[in-house]
Parts: structure tokens; C-alpha cells; sequence
């Protein structure tokens, strides 16, 4: 009440009795948050998409930097070589393994046992009979054994500890609690660690180290690295520290010049990795760590973002400034219209609108006004524009920058350096060598097997199948075979080879060019017997083997058929790529096959050139999607599909939000209004839907309603009425006042049938009557 004091004018005092909802409520919210919005989108469209990023506006980088796609491709290669250290550690412990079931140990004589051991695993470089308890060497065969690196070692289990070698790769003792008549004593056997060559092979590596977990340098391979390269000497020794804790990880340090080329600059690239190992006591207590050097490319420092940002601030603007205009602006002056007719100020016509839909509710508010003030009506306007119409516009051009955006930053190629290039096809050679160290290690567990087994009893060859398809995950089934080829007996799964005759000798052959599986399959001739040792190879470990290349790697035949791929693939399924065919033809003749196209990168290797892995004929072709790899082009791209797509949803939002809080509800309130403006249905409530503009706007409505029915008495007034939405209307007869009454308040009632005053007297007996209904007004509310 005390509000209404302050405030005289009637459509404001109307206008705080009836409730506004705030946020999200509004007509106005819809343009002003898209508005809002689109300025975000356009901010990281102009600073994202560059090939420098944002920070360059505040600092350039004038020196350039290693691609991250490289130093990302070290990282692999680094984890990639721990694991292959890992298997090479280890490869003695499935081997000891397997002799502990075949009876040899039955010798009385440990030194015929030993030697029976060194005639079978060649690969072995010593081997010794320890006595913990007396720490003293039982017996030994081949090269001596240090044993001394055990002497405070509880063997329980199998164990496995490098041993530094001044000036070579380290070796790798696997001891091993024997039982029996030997129980208390422990097999010793000292095999090299390989790996470390293959990756030094691929001209990118400087240097390889081996360190343990407290930082001592096990083993150091490839170039020296001077003490006064003190970069390089941080990098390597963060490093260390960092794969001691378990991390694998890169490093890069700056850029200086490269003294074989002084007109280039070359920076330190440190990548590590643990080596570890399941299936053994502890940790192996190495860790690999390379250096690597590549040259650093200067960043282009391009904004691509710069022209579409511009055009999205413009359809911003342009779209906030129509929707104002077409939509917001007329339903805030409609309200303000009806507010006044609502309120009694009849003397104003209502303001026309050219919007179509707000245009019908103009014309009925001022029919309204009209039949009140009981004047002719204002002159029409004839509606020009729809304002779902205006919506439509503005998010039809919003969609429309999406779709060029998308068109064109969003589908450009991106170029690859040939540093890139050449790092990945490093990684492809190093795991293509991976596979054919594989192979050829399977091929000598068998042929291992098969020495040992030629003079034992059946039942402990058994015992000696089984453990070998049991810890060599490399095979998926491993069996006795008799000449003509049928199975003896198996271990492991059920074989997949067609009965035949098989080859003499041993050796890996591929048994199958069509099918559902293919079949790899390795064998050797057990010694004083027609019987052969089959071993079948697991396709999918094969993949997954060459999994550290990254992208797709595929293993195909002489055909160009596949045999194994590290994505979903069909057995057989012949290369129709052009580029791939032409890259697998290239190194099936022992060319260098790699090739940079528009879309990925290509690279071939033959699997290997000679020994038993060669008569396989093998490629391993490679293709990495551009797309995937982290350079700035990329980065570019990415941010433009971003771009697009949020831009796609706030003109959605926008067109979704304006038709279900404007353009549906205008519609409404007018079906509504039009037909009381004719004088039909007069006994139908108008209920505001909506607390927000159009919601008062119907409120308007409704107090026109019943000032056109009960009079202008009404007017100004918010009657809430009582009951549902659904509920009918009745208009109760008047009510004829009492002869008790007083008489002044019978001279208020117009008395029918009796003549209407002169208009002289008209303001008079108006004056004297508006104290009474504002009296009676304040009484009924």
C-alpha cells in the first residue's frame, strides 16, 4: 500500500501487483544469453584457432621446437624397448622352467647336467650349481657365473638380477631353488640382455642407458655424451630419478646448434621407462633411458581464426539487434499498452505493431480501449514480419557460419615434417623387429625343448609341452605330431592345423592362405624319432606386439593378404589402397618405403631379410592418420569442428528457447484476446501461463475482460479467480437494492427505466461517485 502512495500512476501501480519471474524467465533472456554465448565462441574462435596458440600473443618463440607428435612417438619407443628389455631378461626363467620337468636333473652328476644344459641352450653364457648355505659354486660350465651377486639373496622363487659389464650390455642372472637331491642348492644361469641394439639401429637414438632405481649406470650403449653438455646431463639424470619411482615419461631440453650442421639447431630429447616384469620375485631393478636429438622447426604463427571470429561477432550483433528489435522491443511496449488500458487510462490509443503476432494482440488490446473509452478504434497496421520468422533468420545464418567453418578450417589437411616422418618410421622398424625377435625366440624354445625331450620318458615330455603353452604367451597350442602329421598329443588349445605331412627339419611356416583364422606355426624334429614338435603361434598376440607403433600396423603375406592387424580386421583380406600396395611392394624389394600423403602417414619393412623368420615373406605396413598426430594444423582443425559445433547448439537453443517462451505464448494469449475483442466468448478466463511479460500481458487481458463485462469498474484491478482453468464462467443477474438501504446509497444505483442526466451534470455526479468505488474497490480486495 505504501508503494501504491508512492507511485500514482496507475499502470505502474497494476503493473506491481502482478509477478514477474526473473532468470530464466523473460523475453529478453533468450537473445541476451545467446549474445552472450556467441561472444565466448567468438573469443576462443579468434585466440584457439592459431598454430601458435594464445600464449604467443604474449611471448614468441623465436627458437621453434621438437614436434610434439615426436617427442609423444619417443615416449612410445622408450616403453616399447623397456618391454622388449623386460621379455629378453626373462626369457631364461620360462626356459629353467621348462628343464625342471624334463628329467635331466635325474643325473647323478651335476657336471653332466650342466653340460646337457649348455648343448641344449646355446644362448646361455655360464651356468652354475650355487650352495647358498655354504656359499660356495657346486659345479659350473660355460663362462663363470657371479655368483656373489646372490650371496645375500633369499631365493624362495624364481629371481632375477642384472650385473653391470665395464664396456658391455649387462647380464642377466636367473637363479632358480632346485629340489629333490638338490634341494637347499639353487640353479644359476647368466644370459646377455638384447634389445638395446635394434633401437640404436634407428639413427634417431644417441645413446641408450640402463640405470638402477638408486641411479647407478648399469650399462651405457650408443654415443658418449660429453660432461660439458650440461643439458643433456640434467635431462638424463631427471630422468633416471623419475623412472626409479615407476614414471615413464619425456623430457626436451633447449635448442642449440648442431655441430655437424651449423646452420641447423638440435635439441635433446630424454624419453624413460621401468622395466618390469610379471611372473618374478621383486622388480628387475632397471629402467631405460634414451637420448635422442631432433630438430627443432619453427612454429608458423598463424591466426585462421581471426577472419570467422570477425564474421561471428557481426552475425552476433546483427542477430542481437534484430531480435531486440523485432521481437523483445515490441512485447515490452505491448505490455506497457495494456498495462495503461488494464489500469483505466483509456484516453491513449494502443501502438500498432508490424510484428504479426504481437500485431493481433495490438489490435485487441485496442478494441478494448475502444469499447471502453467508447471511441472509434485507432487506425491498423498492416503486420510485415512473423517473429518466428526474425528467430529463423538469425539461426539459419548462425548454422550457416557452422557449416563454412566446418567446410573449410575444419577440413584442412595438415602438413608433417620429416622429422616426424622419419621418427615414426623408427618405431615401425623397431616393432617389426620386435615381432621377428618373437618368432625366432619361439623357434628356439621349441627346438630347445625338443633336444631335451628326445631322451626322456613320455610323461615328463608331457609335463615339459605343458609348461611351455602354459608360460609362453607367444603360443596358443603346442603338440607332438607323427610323420603323416595327426596329433599325438596337445597342450594348450585345441590345434587349428589340417592333418599332413610336415616339413623335415624345423622352422616357422604360414599353413593357410584362406579362411577364418590364419595359422603360424613353428616345428622341429625330435631327435631318434619320425615325431615332431608343433608349436602354433596366437595371431593375436602377434598384434599386439606391434601395438607400439601407434596408428594401424598390419602383417601381410607374399600375396598382400593380412595375417595380423592391430584393428579390427578379416583374415586374408587382400590391401586396396593403392599407397599401401605400393609401399608393401617397395619393401618386398628392400627399398625404404615411407611416404607422407595427405591424410596419414605410410610405412613399410620387411619383417625380416634373413634366417627362419625370412621364409615367411612378411611386411609390416603401417598407416597413421595425420588427424591423430599433435601437430599445429591439427590443433587448428579440432578447434574449428569445436567452434562449429557449439555454435550449431546456441542457435538451437536460441531458436527453441524464443518459440517456447515468445513466439507459442504470444500465440496463446492471442487466440485468447481476439475473439473477446469481437464479443465472443466473453465468459472464458484468460489464466497468464507464464510469469514473465506475456504472462502480464494476459493478466491485462483478462482485467479487460471483465471491466467489458461487469464495466470500467474493474479496470485497474487484479482479480485472481478461484477455481480450474477448465471451469465455466457464469455471469450472476443483478442484484436489485433494498428499500432499507439509505437513500444516498439507493441515488448511486442506476435506477431503470429512468432518463440519464444531462451530460452538463455528467462530471459532477463523477465526482462525487469516484471517492465511493475507490472506497468500495479497496473493500473488495
Amino acid at each position: 500500500m505504501k508503494r501504491q502512495k508512492d507511485q500514482p500512476d496507475p499502470a505502474a501501480r497494476l503493473r506491481d501487483q502482478i509477478p514477474e519471474a526473473g532468470f530464466p524467465r523473460g523475453v529478453g533472456v533468450a537473445s541476451v544469453t545467446t549474445f552472450v554465448l556467441l561472444l565466448v565462441i567468438t573469443a576462443f574462435t579468434a585466440l584457439y584457432l592459431s598454430t601458435a596458440g594464445p600464449l604467443s600473443l604474449l611471448r614468441a618463440d623465436t627458437d621453434g621446437q621438437v614436434p610434439d607428435e615426436v617427442t609423444a612417438g619417443r615416449q612410445r619407443a622408450t616403453t616399447a624397448l623397456a618391454q622388449t628389455l623386460a621379455t629378453s631378461a626373462t626369457s631364461a626363467a620360462g626356459d629353467l622352467r621348462v628343464a625342471l620337468d624334463s628329467g635331466v636333473f635325474d643325473e647323478t652328476s651335476d657336471n653332466a647336467v650342466l653340460a646337457r644344459l649348455g648343448e641344449t641352450y646355446p644362448d646361455w653364457r655360464g651356468i652354475a650349481v650355487f650352495d647358498p648355505a655354504a656359499k660356495r659354486v657346486v659345479a659350473t660350465h660355460g663362462e663363470p657365473v657371479a655368483v656373489e651377486n646372490l650371496r645375500d639373496v633369499d631365493v624362495t622363487n624364481l629371481v632375477v638380477r642384472p650385473i653391470a659389464r665395464p664396456g658391455d650390455s649387462p647380464l642377466v642372472l636367473t637363479a632358480l631353488p632346485l629340489t629333490g637331491a638338490r634341494a637347499g642348492r639353487l640353479l644359476v644361469v647368466s644370459t646377455p640382455l638384447r634389445g638395446v641394439s635394434a633401437e640404436l639401429d634407428n639413427g634417431t637414438v644417441r645413446q641408450i642407458r640402463l640405470v638402477t632405481p638408486d641411479g647407478a649406470l648399469l650399462s651405457s650403449s650408443g654415443a658418449d655424451v660429453p660432461e660439458t653438455d650440461s643439458v643433456a646431463q640434467s635431462l638424463l639424470t631427471r630422468a633416471a630419478a623419475a623412472a626409479a619411482t615407476g614414471e615413464s615419461g619425456v623430457l626436451t631440453g633447449d635448442a642449440a646448434t648442431d655441430p655437424a650442421k651449423p646452420g641447423e639447431r638440435i635439441a635433446p630429447v630424454v624419453s624413460y621407462a621401468p622395466i618390469v616384469s610379471d611372473g618374478t620375485t621383486g622388480s628387475l631393478g632397471m629402467s631405460a633411458v634414451t637420448l635422442s636429438r631432433f630438430p627443432v622447426e619453427p612454429v608458423p604463427v598463424r591466426w585462421p581464426g581471426l577472419i570467422p571470429a570477425a564474421v561471428l561477432l557481426v552475425l552476433a550483433i546483427a542477430g542481437f539487434v534484430l531480435l531486440r528489435r523485432t521481437v523483445v522491443r515490441p512485447v515490452l511496449r505491448l505490455r506497457a499498452d495494456a498495462l495503461a488500458v488494464a489500469a483505466g487510462e483509456l484516453g491513449k490509443p494502443v501502438r500498432q505493431s508490424r510484428i504479426r503476432e504481437v500485431n493481433r494482440l495490438t489490435r485487441a488490446v485496442e478494441r478494448y480501449r475502444s469499447k471502453l473509452a467508447r471511441r472509434r478504434p485507432g487506425a491498423k497496421v498492416k503486420p510485415i514480419l512473423s517473429a518466428q520468422l526474425a528467430v529463423a533468420m538469425v539461426t539459419l545464418a548462425l548454422l550457416g557460419w557452422s557449416v563454412a567453418v566446418a567446410a573449410t578450417l575444419g577440413r584442412q589437411h595438415a602438413s608433417v615434417s620429416p622429422a616426424v616422418l622419419s621418427e615414426y618410421g623408427g618405431r615401425v622398424t623397431h616393432s617389426a623387429e620386435t615381432l621377428r625377435r618373437s618368432l625366432a625366440q619361439g623357434l628356439g624354445d621349441l627346438r630347445s625343448v625338443a633336444r631335451l625331450g628326445s631322451t626322456v620318458r613320455p610323461d615328463r615330455l608331457d609335463g615339459m609341452l605343458g609348461e611351455l603353452a602354459e608360460n609362453e604367451s607367444r603360443f596358443r597350442s603346442v603338440y607332438v605330431a607323427d610323420a603323416e602329421g595327426k596329433v599325438l598329443h596337445s597342450e594348450g588349445r585345441e590345434s587349428l592345423r589340417d592333418t599332413g605331412k610336415l616339413p623335415e627339419g624345423s622352422g616357422i611356416r604360414q599353413h593357410n592362405t584362406s579362411g577364418r583364422v590364419p595359422v603360424v606355426y613353428a616345428f622341429a624334429q625330435l631327435p631318434d624319432s619320425k615325431n615332431v614338435l608343433v608349436a602354433e603361434y596366437d595371431i593375436p598376440r602377434m598384434a599386439s606386439v606391434l601395438g607400439s607403433a601407434g596408428g594401424r600396423v598390419r602383417v601381410v603375406d607374399e600375396g598382400k593378404r593380412t595375417i595380423a592387424d592391430t584393428q579390427g580386421y578379416l583374415a586374408f583380406s587382400e590391401l586396396t589402397d593403392s599407397v599401401l600396395v605400393k609401399n608393401v611392394v617397395a619393401a618386398q624389394s628392400g627399398k625404404d618405403a615411407r611416404e607422407s600423403t595427405d591424410s596419414s602417414l605410410v610405412v613399410a619393412s620387411r619383417l625380416a631379410d634373413e634366417g627362419s623368420v625370412a621364409e615367411l615373406n612378411w611386411v609390416v605396413v603401417a598407416d597413421q592418420p595425420i588427424g591423430a598426430l599433435g601437430v599445429a594444423d591439427n590443433t587448428v582443425r579440432s578447434g574449428a569442428r569445436v567452434a562449429a559445433l557449439l555454435t550449431a547448439v546456441v542457435a538451437l537453443m536460441s531458436f527453441a528457447w524464443h518459440l517456447l517462451v515468445v513466439v507459442l505464448p504470444l500465440r496463446r494469449v492471442a487466440e485468447s484476446a481476439v475473439p473477446i475483442a469481437k464479443g465472443v466468448g466473453m465468459g472464458a478466463v484468460v489464466y497468464p501461463q507464464r510469469q514473465d511479460e506475456i504472462g502480464t500481458i494476459a493478466s491485462c487481458v483478462e482485467i479487460c475482460r471483465q471491466a467489458l463485462t461487469d464495466g470500467k469498474a474493474r479496470l485497474g484491478e487484479v482479480r485472481r479467480p478461484v477455481g480450474a482453468a477448465t471451469d465455466e464462467t457464469k455471469l450472476l443477474q443483478r442484484i436489485e437494492p433494498d428499500r432499507d438501504r439509505p437513500r444516498q446509497a439507493r441515488r448511486r444505483e442506476p435506477q431503470p427505466g429512468k432518463p440519464r442526466a444531462p451530460r452538463s451534470a455528467e462530471p459532477q455526479a463523477r465526482r462525487h461517485r469516484e471517492p465511493e468505488l475507490a472506497e468500495r474497490g479497496r473493500s473488495r480486495r
